[in-house]
C-alpha cells in the first residue's frame, strides 16, 4: 500500500507548501521533546495540548468506508472483481467514452507501470529471491509478468476517500453502465490518490528491520516515531474534539499500510475521566529502566502520565454489490501504552512508548484538507465524474 514520502506539514501529493513551526524543539539526546517532524503545531496551531482539556474517548462523526486497496499486482482497478463482468476501469471507459482505459490505468498505476524497473517473471517462484513479498503479476492473457510486492496498491487513495465522502450504498446506472459500490469505491480510491492537499505529521520509516537497542527502544528517529505525545494530540483533537477521522500508517517499518481511523478510548482513565498521573520514578520503572534511574529522555519534562490507548481503525473489504460501511466486523483495534511528558501546567510536549508499543505503533498520520483536483490517468479520469457516480449511489445527488 504505497505512499510517496511527503514533506511535513501542509502538502500536496507531488508538491508541497511551507508551514510555520512555532514551538520550542529539543534536539539532543538528553532533551528529547518531539522533534520538528512530530510537533503537532507544525500542521495545526489550534490543537489543544492540555491533558485536562482533552477527552479520553472520541469517535468520528462519519464512519469510514471499508473498501479494497486495489493491489498493484492485480493491475489496480483493472481487476475484474465481479466474476467475468467488466472491471471498474472498463466500466468508466464505457460510460464516459474513453477508449483504451485499462491500458492507461495499467501503465500509470498497475502492472505495466513497473515493466523495466522490476524483475521479469513467469511464476511467483521467480520473485522469491527479492525477499520483499513480491508475486509474479501478469496482465490478463499474458504469459510473462513482473515481480511486484503484494502490499503495493492504492490505500493512499482509499483511506482519505473513506473519511471524506458519503458511502456508495446502492447500484446505479449511468449512460447504460451499471456501477456497484465496489466499482465506485475503486474509482474514488483512484482519484483520491493524486492532487490531494493533506496535512502530514511524523516521518516515514524506510528500514525493513529497524535496529532495536538493548532496552527495546529504536534509536533512529524516523522509525521510533511517531512520538506518542503526537499521536495522543492528534487522536484526542481530531476524533475527540472535532469528531473527524484521519489516516494512519499503522506499521512502523518499511511497509506502508494506510488505514482510516475512526475512534479512540483511554482504557486506564480514572472514573472522573482523567489521565493517570505518575511520578518520575514510576515513569522510569514503567519504561523498563532500573528503579532510581534518572529520566533521561526529556529532561524538561515536569509531569508524567501513564496512558493505555485503544485506537479503532478500518480494515480493507473486498469489493462487492453492497457497501460495508455499516458492518462492524471491519473495525479493528490496536492498543498502545506510553508515557506522556508535560510541563508543570500539564501541556504535552513529548512522550515515550512502553513495552511492546516501542515496536508496535503508527509510523505517521495524515488527513486531507481538500478534494482532489485536475485530471488523472493521462487526463482521462476526473473527480467530478467519479463524484457524480458516488453521489448517485449514496443518494445525495442533486
Amino acid at each position: 500500500m504505497n505512499i510517496k514520502r511527503i514533506s511535513l506539514g501542509l502538502a500536496l501529493f507531488g508538491a508541497t507548501t511551507a508551514a510555520a513551526c512555532t514551538a520550542d524543539l529539543g534536539t539532543d539526546v538528553g532533551n528529547e521533546k518531539w522533534n520538528q517532524a512530530n510537533n503537532p503545531a507544525y500542521v495545526d496551531s489550534s490543537f489543544e495540548y492540555n491533558v485536562d482539556q482533552l477527552p479520553v474517548i472520541g469517535e468520528a462523526e462519519q464512519a469510514p468506508i471499508p473498501a479494497d486497496y486495489w493491489a498493484t499486482y492485480k493491475d489496480s482497478i483493472n481487476q475484474e472483481w465481479d466474476g467475468d463482468n467488466a472491471s471498474p476501469a472498463a466500466k468508466y471507459g464505457e460510460a464516459f467514452g474513453i477508449e483504451g482505459i485499462e491500458d492507461i490505468i495499467s501503465r500509470n498505476y498497475g502492472i505495466d507501470a513497473h515493466k523495466g524497473s522490476r524483475k521479469s517473471c513467469e511464476s511467483s517462484s521467480d520473485c522469491s529471491d527479492l525477499e520483499d513479498g513480491s508475486s509474479c503479476a501478469k496482465r490478463r492473457g499474458q504469459d510473462e509478468g513482473v515481480c511486484i510486492p503484494t502490499w503495493w496498491g492504492m490505500c493512499h487513495g482509499w483511506a482519505p476517500y473513506a473519511i471524506s465522502e458519503p458511502a456508495a450504498r446502492e447500484p446505479i446506472e449511468h449512460n447504460g453502465v451499471t456501477f456497484y459500490p465496489g466499482d465506485i469505491e475503486a474509482l474514488m480510491s483512484l482519484v483520491y490518490g493524486k492532487g490531494l492537499r493533506v496535512k502530514f505529521l511524523s516521518e516515514r520509516c524506510n528500514e525493513k528491520k529497524p535496529e532495536v537497542e538493548e532496552d527495546g527502544r529504536i534509536p533512529e528517529d524516523e522509525c521510533r516515531d511517531m512520538n506518542p505525545g503526537s499521536l495522543h494530540i492528534v487522536a484526542t483533537n481530531m476524533l475527540g474534539l472535532r469528531k473527524k477521522g484521519f489516516v494512519e500508517d499503522r506499521t512502523y517499518d518499511l511497509q506502508v499500510w494506510n488505514q482510516p481511523v475512526r475512534g479512540f478510548r483511554v482504557t486506564n482513565a480514572s472514573e472522573d475521566g482523567k489521565l493517570v498521573e505518575v511520578t518520575k520514578d514510576e515513569a522510569v520503572v514503567l519504561l523498563g529502566m532500573p528503579e532510581g534511574s534518572d529520566y533521561t529522555y526529556n529532561r524538561e519534562a515536569v509531569r508524567f502520565f501513564h496512558v493505555k490507548l485503544a485506537l479503532d481503525w478500518i480494515t480493507e473489504a473486498h469489493p462487492s454489490h453492497e457497501s460495508n460501511v455499516d458492518n462492524p466486523s471491519y473495525t479493528r483495534t490496536d492498543n498502545y501504552e506510553y508515557i506522556l511528558e508535560t510541563d508543570s501546567d500539564g501541556n504535552i510536549f513529548g512522550g515515550e512508548y512502553v513495552g511492546a508499543s516501542r515496536e508496535n505503533h503508527p509510523d505517521f498520520v495524515w488527513w486531507p484538507t481538500s478534494k482532489p483536483n485536475g485530471r488523472i490517468a493521462e487526463g482521462n479520469v476526473t473527480y467530478d465524474n467519479v463524484k457524480l457516480l458516488n453521489d448517485m449511489a449514496a443518494g445525495v445527488a442533486e
